[in-house]
Parts: structure tokens; C-alpha cells; sequence
């Protein structure tokens, strides 16, 4: 559904020139999840912004449902961006319209009916959950019933693709999480390809298929999210990751000055990456009996990530060198990503 060939973006500054997208290439199917995640300024709304041409590349190849954007005349893309839909972070409604009037604006024009427009807007209202606030204005909705309003004006002219920037960011966890639920019901009904922009770990675990992640403007590591959350290759992916999970306090342990973590001779501090066909087993307790170990399980993180389970424990294990790296040989034939921390 969306193609990019070698996009790059650069600004002119004065005497400056800023790359803010640097020969990105990237495929995303259509009637996917995709997320494109980064830290500030890395680039991933100036690329989201090439996807619907709000950026004209400095060069590169823009493709969108078989058409090439980058291609085509201002009247050709005008009509191409109607089947884009958009949302993003502070909602951009207009103020002095109703909700009603809010979803009704992309269809001005659109040649259809008084009645069609209504009966439009009343079923995307319905979709969005907000069908009882038609005549409410934004200033009395809440910001998830906003964005939901936002949603609904995205899907009036049955959008492609929906590009969402940043669009959870000012929610509260419980109102972030209705919208991503509503996002993915919205590609699971209407199969429409979703293209996520974010921040947030924890939004591209719970709704996204495929995740891109940026640094200075560049893709640094792509794949499936299971198994770039099961093993992020790059520093800045492993800072992503751990930031949706408690494993990672293990550092702020071993700083502590109160030194709340012991390590005897012989023991070992493991991180242990679970990987899909390994959490069902019974590991841990198969490690005490058959190599003899002394195990304590100080950190634990298992979760359902695109209906597969991942997760980790930190555990210290106690019965030496020789036990403790014949237990490792044995968890690495299960799948089972063995990190030595600190020995005692």
C-alpha cells in the first residue's frame, strides 16, 4: 500500500541545511499496522508528512496505492489526499462547529447528497462512539472524545491510509488505550492501512504488525514487533524496549547505594530474553533439579505481544561457574537468551 524509495527531506536554514529524512526506503502492506518510532527529532513526522506529500521530498519516490505521488500535478494530488486520512496530537477540530459539523467538512464538494452526508456522518459517529454528541462542541468534549471526533472526520472521505502523528500523546493512559483500540478496530472493519507515528514503546506493542524505528533521520532497524521487541539489534531500539518493560530496573539496583542486590562466590546475576515456544515451559524449576542451582527470581516481565508470549526474568543463580554455564547451554538449545549481568 505505501512505498518509499530512497526519500530523503533536507531544509534550508539560513547558511544551515538540516537532513531531517535521510534515504528512508520502506514497504508497508496494505491493511497492516505499522509504526514509525523515534526520539525527538529523529525524523518520523517529517517522513510521515512525505507519505501525504504535506513534505515534498528533496528526492525519492513517494508510492501510495500503485500511484506515484511524487509524480503527479497539484490537481492529481489533491484528489490522490483524499484518500489519505490524517489525525494528530493536539486534534485540529474546528472550534465554532458542531461534532457533527466537525466530520461533515471533508465531504463539501464530494458531490453526494444531503441525505448521504447525514447518513455518513451518523454511521461514523457510530463507529467512533460518539453518536450521541452530534450537536456537542469541542470545548465540551473530553480530549479521547475529540480524538474520536478527529477519527471520525479522518474516515469521511474512505480513506487508504490513515496516518496518525503522535495522535496519543496528550491522553492519559485509560483514554490512550480506548484509542488504540478503536484504531485497530477501524483497520479490522474497514481494512484500511494504518500508519502509527510515535514515541511510545507501549503504543507500538499493543496495536502495530510492523514497526520502523528512527534515529538522525535514518530507518536504523525494521521488522515484525515481535521480533524486534524479542531482540532489538541497535542501542536505541533496546532503549525503546526497555522502557516497556520492569527488567531494565535491574541497572537502577546494582547503582543503588544501599546495595540491595548481594552476590555471593559463585553466583551469578542473569537476564533471561524468553522467546515464543519457551514461556510455557517449566525452566526455572527444571534448572534447580537438573544443575543443582540455587535460583531467586528478583524481576519477572511476560506479555502477549501480536498473540505470542515474550517476556524475561532477572534471577540470581548460585552453584558456580561450571553449573551455571551448563544451565546457560541448556536454556540457549530452549530459545532462551542468557545475559550475564555480574558474578559474585
Amino acid at each position: 500500500m505505501i512505498r518509499l524509495e530512497h526519500v530523503s527531506k533536507r531544509f534550508e536554514t539560513g547558511k544551515h541545511t538540516v537532513e531531517a529524512v535521510r534515504d528512508v526506503s520502506l514497504h508497508i502492506e496494505k491493511g497492516k499496522i505499522a509504526g514509525i518510532i523515534g526520539f525527538s527529532g529523529a525524523g518520523k513526522s517529517t517522513l510521515a508528512r512525505c507519505i501525504n506529500l504535506l513534505e515534498r521530498p528533496t528526492q525519492g519516490k513517494v508510492i501510495v496505492g500503485g500511484a506515484e505521488l511524487t509524480a503527479l500535478n497539484e490537481k492529481q494530488l489533491r484528489e490522490k489526499r483524499k484518500k489519505i486520512g490524517m489525525i494528530f496530537q493536539h486534534f485540529n477540530l474546528f472550534a465554532s462547529r458542531t461534532v457533527y459539523g466537525n466530520v461533515a467538512y471533508p465531504l463539501k464538494g464530494s458531490g453526494r447528497s444531503r441525505g448521504e452526508i447525514d447518513q455518513k456522518v451518523r454511521s461514523l459517529l457510530d463507529l467512533v462512539g460518539l453518536a450521541d454528541k452530534a450537536d456537542a462542541y469541542p470545548s465540551q468534549l473530553s480530549g479521547g472524545q475529540k480524538q474520536r471526533v478527529a477519527i471520525a472526520r479522518a474516515l469521511a472521505n474512505d480513506p487508504e491510509v490513515l496516518l496518525s502523528d503522535e495522535a496519543t500523546s496528550a491522553l492519559d493512559p485509560d483514554t490512550t488505550r480506548s484509542i488504540l483500540r478503536l484504531l485497530k478496530e477501524v483497520n479490522r472493519t474497514l481494512g484500511i492501512t494504518i500508519v502509527i507515528i510515535t514515541h511510545e514503546m507501549g503504543v507500538i506493542k499493543e496495536i502495530c504488525d510492523q514497526v520502523y524505528v528512527m534515529e538522525g533521520g535514518q530507518v536504523v532497524e525494521q521488522g515484525d514487533v515481535f521480533h524486534v521487541f524479542a531482540s532489538p539489534q541497535r542501542a536505541v531500539t533496546r532503549k525503546f524496549v526497555d522502557s516497556t518493560s520492569n527488567l531494565s530496573r535491574i541497572r537502577e539496583l546494582l547503582d543503588d547505594p544501599a546495595n540491595p542486590i548481594q552476590l555471593l562466590p559463585g553466583d551469578y546475576l542473569l537476564r533471561l530474553n524468553y522467546l515464543e515456544r519457551s514461556t510455557s515451559q517449566a525452566l526455572i524449576s527444571t534448572l534447580s533439579r537438573q544443575f543443582d542451582l540455587d535460583i531467586n527470581i528478583l524481576l519477572g516481565n511476560i506479555e502477549l505481544i501480536d498473540g505470542n508470549p515474550l517476556g524475561g526474568l532477572v534471577v540470581i543463580a548460585g552453584g558456580g561457574h561450571d553449573r551455571v554455564t551448563a544451565a546457560a547451554e541448556y536454556l540457549s538449545e530452549r530459545n532462551v537468551l542468557v545475559e550475564v549481568i555480574a558474578h559474585g
